[in-house]
């Protein structure tokens, strides 16, 4: 056996065990008020699991959503509904909580706070499932959630980033002058264009297109010369996870609205991201600051961009030197493999933290996949987590 066929092959075993352990290990919780949700990770030594993200859970119906697509899994395809039906159920005015609470009587920090994002991804989620079953609530449901988004967090250029449970918005969380950049408005909200783009195709409805491009302005907006998107306001340290979503919400609308003002800025920052590969293993750092790590995620997420992006890149960068990063991207994301233990089939978030992360597995699922098919079939994007 030579030795890329034994990746292809080594590959191909942990994009399945991948799937098997987010439909299968109890990262998925089965049973009970919230079967259907999924952890955000799972601690490994000792075993424990943190909390419940909606986010998470949203990405979840979206990632089922393309196995069931891509491969006629019938078990993803009911793991989606499940994830849909815990959505349901806990919708206040028609969105959810950041952490829903694990027990009814659990509440945390972030147990009456709505964040944007978070909801951009839950749209996002039921609009992927819809287009695959075709049943009109849960159109309903999407469009619903759309008009609650728009209602309460869209200020006519950008989403405000989180706000308490009556609707009024929460400031930033900073340090130093320095915000964090999950709590501001940002170009990363740019995301929210898988879903609102989607949602004008299949209704007609133009004002989500007219919203996705304001997002999109905004985006380009926080963007600098060199390619990099400000991810915490008051800081020269930029990171990577926002950056790149901001990236994929530009290159999507580009693509689906044949804008070449989005795609060009989404390609110059992933041009900036390459700059942020590690000369010696080649992941992907969490951020530019000295003491960066290596995150599972954003190696994911270039990579993904890379490969969807390559005929485009080609333009400007050297086509075998282009390839030679995305097999590197690809070889070190496989470093990230739970191979054995309570985490087996599993990503970790970062190799120093023992853990196994359900939205790292999510998205280097889908990066291994776009690997192994970049070569012999088209590339999708339609259900990207």
């Amino acid at each position: 056996m030579n030795s890329a066929r034994g990746l292809y092959e080594k590959s191909s075993e942990i994009f399945l065990e991948n799937v098997r352990w987010l439909l299968s290990s109890d990262i998925r919780i089965k049973n009970g008020h919230n079967k259907g949700a999924l952890y955000g990770w799972k601690n490994l030594n000792p075993p424990s699991f943190p909390f419940i993200y909606s986010e998470i859970t949203g990405y979840a119906v979206t990632c089922f959503s393309w196995i069931a697509s891509e491969f006629g899994n019938k078990k993803a395809l009911g793991a989606a509904e499940e994830a849909t039906g815990w959505i349901l159920r806990n919708l206040n005015s028609n969105l959810l909580f950041a952490r829903p609470p694990a027990e009814k009587d659990q509440l945390n920090n972030l147990s009456r706070l709505f964040y944007s994002f978070d909801n951009s991804m839950i749209l996002i989620g039921i609009v992927s499932l819809y287009k695959l079953t075709k049943k009109k609530s849960l159109l309903a449901l999407a469009e619903t959630i759309a008009r609650a988004l728009i209602e309460h967090f869209f200020d006519g250029e950008k989403l405000v980033p989180r706000l308490d449970n009556s609707f009024n918005p929460i400031k930033p969380i900073g340090e130093d002058g320095v915000v964090k950049w999950s709590t501001t408005s940002g170009a990363y909200h740019c995301k929210l264009s898988l879903g609102l783009l989607e949602l004008t195709r299949i209704t007609g409805n133009k004002k989500y297109a007219h919203i996705s491009d304001s997002l999109c302005s905004y985006a380009i907006e926080q963007q600098k010369s060199d390619g990099q998107f400000i991810t915490n306001p008051g800081s020269d340290v930029a990171y990577l996870h926002p950056h790149l979503y901001a990236c994929e919400g530009l290159i999507y609308s580009g693509i689906k609205e044949s804008n070449d003002i989005h795609y060009n800025a989404g390609l110059c920052g992933i041009k900036w991201a390459m700059k942020h590969i590690s000369s010696g293993k080649g992941g992907t750092f969490r951020d530019t600051g000295k003491q960066s790590v290596e995150q599972s995620d954003c190696t994911a997420q270039l990579l993904r961009l890379l490969i969807i992006c390559q005929s485009k890149l080609e333009n400007s960068i050297n086509n075998a030197h282009l390839e030679e990063i995305i097999e590197n991207l690809h070889l070190r994301l496989l470093d990230f493999y739970i191979e054995f233990g309570e985490g087996k089939g599993a990503m970790k978030y970062h190799l120093a933290k023992d853990t196994a992360c359900s939205w790292c597995t999510m998205f280097s699922l889908q990066a291994l996949n776009l690997w192994k098919t970049k070569n012999s079939a088209p590339l999708w994007i339609d259900y990207f987590v």
